[in-house]
């Protein structure tokens, strides 16, 4: 069964030990096999990502949602913990996005919010993932399955990480993400 772990070479050094590890509890404490469906990501690769249930606005330049069932993020593209690269451009996500398998090896697209209740309580919490993505603790809306490094963005300078929009560091991000 094809988990595509190779998704996992994109990762920033330090996440790819408990995004490992949460696949393997995942499997042992919760009988589910998971499904890397993203790691890193181009900014090319985020901007289709993000026009999913949305509209271009010529007038005001902004992409406003016409579909929110077809909402896959937030994050525009160069923004996202999956866009985050090295100061030499090498990839360095601080997100990851899996799903789990059904027995046939086919991916569960529908899944039952009480799997990933006890994934994110019984595993991911203990591996050191964030699946929550914001400082007050609501889950993503409709993001269920990501992961991220707890306070990524603050910990990119120390890192010698950056988000590839005009070398967004940590500092700027935080200006960024609220233009």
């Amino acid at each position: 069964m094809n988990q595509r772990l190779d998704r996992l070479d994109g990762l920033a050094p330090m996440l790819r030990q408990p995004a490992l590890e949460l696949i393997q509890r995942c499997q042992r404490k919760l009988g589910r096999t998971l499904l890397v469906v993203s790691g890193w990501r181009s900014v090319n690769e985020q901007m289709l990502n993000y026009q999913k249930g949305r509209v271009f606005i010529r007038e005001t330049g902004e992409w406003e949602i016409a579909d929110k069932t077809l909402v896959v993020t937030n994050s525009k593209p160069g923004l996202s913990a999956h866009n985050v690269i090295t100061r030499a451009g090498a990839p360095a996500a601080m997100a990851l996005d899996v799903i789990p398998l059904l027995p046939n090896g086919q991916p569960e697209w529908e899944v039952d919010p009480d799997f990933w209740d006890a994934l994110y309580e019984k595993v991911a919490w203990k591996v050191g993932l964030d699946p929550l993505g914001d400082a007050i603790g609501s889950y993503l809306a409709g993001d269920w399955g990501h992961f991220e490094e707890p306070a990524w963005k603050l910990k990119l300078d120390g890192l010698n990480l950056l988000l590839p929009v005009a070398g967004v560091t940590s500092g700027e991000s935080r200006m960024a993400s609220r233009v």
